[in-house]
């Protein structure tokens, strides 16, 4: 209920679904703001399915390069700097 404190149960459930949550919000998150995808212009099932694959694999293909140089390159130790 709007301003009302959560309940126990809630908070428990919320504590559970974050981590997956979170995946998911920020890719639908960086789909809008990379492609504006906040307004489907497509009626018909088809049509939004095809649009949603695109839009997927859109912004996988954007992601690639930094996922590539994750996996293949060393992470090198960041140096600390003392003053």
């Amino acid at each position: 209920m709007k301003n009302k404190p959560l309940t126990a149960q809630q908070i428990q459930r919320n504590r559970l679904i974050t981590q997956a949550r979170y995946v998911v919000e920020r890719t639908f998150g960086n789909q809008a703001r990379w492609f504006g995808s906040k307004i489907l212009r497509y009626y018909g099932r088809a049509k939004v399915h095809a649009w949603h694959i695109l839009q997927a694999m859109a912004y996988n293909l954007k992601r690639l390069p930094r996922l590539y140089v994750e996996r293949f390159l060393p992470r090198q130790p960041q140096a600390s700097c003392v003053f």
